[in-house]
C-alpha cells in the first residue's frame, strides 16, 4: 500500500509489555481465548500467524529497528521481526536472534550487535513510547495519518479511508 499510494511509513516504538514489567499471570482459559483470537485474525486476514509465548518483551527488537532505520532497511527489518515472532515462534528480545535477522536482511551483524549491547538507541525508543502515551496509544498496531488515527488490525479499505483515498 505504501508503494502503491506513495505513502511514507514512519515506524514508532511501542511496547505491549514494557521492559522490566513482568507479564501478569492469567488463567488457562484466557490463554486459550488469546490463541483462538490469533488464529481467527490469521484466517480473517489471510496471514500465517502463530501464538508465540516466548517473547515477553521487545525492547531489543525496537532498538534494532532504529539501527535498521538509519541504514534504510526499517521496513525489511520489521517484516523480518514480525515473521520471526508470528511465524517462526522465535524470541525477538534475544540479541543473538536479532543479529541473525539483521544479517539476513543485509545489515552489518557486528555493528548491529554493538548498537544493541551498548543500548545506543534505548533513549530514542523510550522517547517514542512516551510520545505514544501522550497521544493515547494503548495498543498496536496503530495507524496515524495527519490528525486521524485508528487502533488495531485494519482492512486495506479502511486504511485508504484514513489517508483520504477511496478504495
Amino acid at each position: 500500500m505504501a508503494k502503491d499510494h506513495d505513502i511514507e511509513v514512519e515506524w514508532k516504538s511501542f511496547e505491549l509489555r514494557p521492559e522490566g514489567v513482568e507479564t501478569p499471570s492469567h488463567s488457562p482459559e484466557y490463554y486459550e481465548q488469546a490463541k483462538a483470537n490469533v488464529k481467527r485474525m490469521s484466517e480473517q486476514y489471510g496471514l500465517e500467524m502463530k501464538w508465540n509465548d516466548k517473547s515477553k518483551h521487545s525492547r531489543h527488537a525496537l532498538e534494532g529497528a532504529k539501527f535498521a532505520e538509519k541504514q534504510g532497511l526499517d521496513n525489511e527489518y520489521h517484516d523480518a521481526v514480525f515473521k520471526a515472532h508470528f511465524q517462526q515462534e522465535k524470541t525477538i528480545n534475544d540479541i543473538d536472534t536479532l543479529v541473525k535477522i539483521a544479517e539476513n536482511i543485509g545489515l552489518d551483524p557486528r555493528a548491529f550487535r554493538t548498537a544493541l549491547e551498548s543500548r545506543e538507541y534505548e533513549q530514542q525508543v523510550v522517547s517514542e513510547m512516551e510520545e505514544a502515551q501522550r497521544h493515547g496509544v494503548t495498543a498496536v498496531p496503530c495507524f496515524i495519518s495527519g490528525t486521524k488515527g485508528v487502533l488495531g488490525a485494519q482492512t486495506y479499505k479502511s486504511l485508504l479511508k484514513l489517508i483520504g483515498e477511496e478504495a
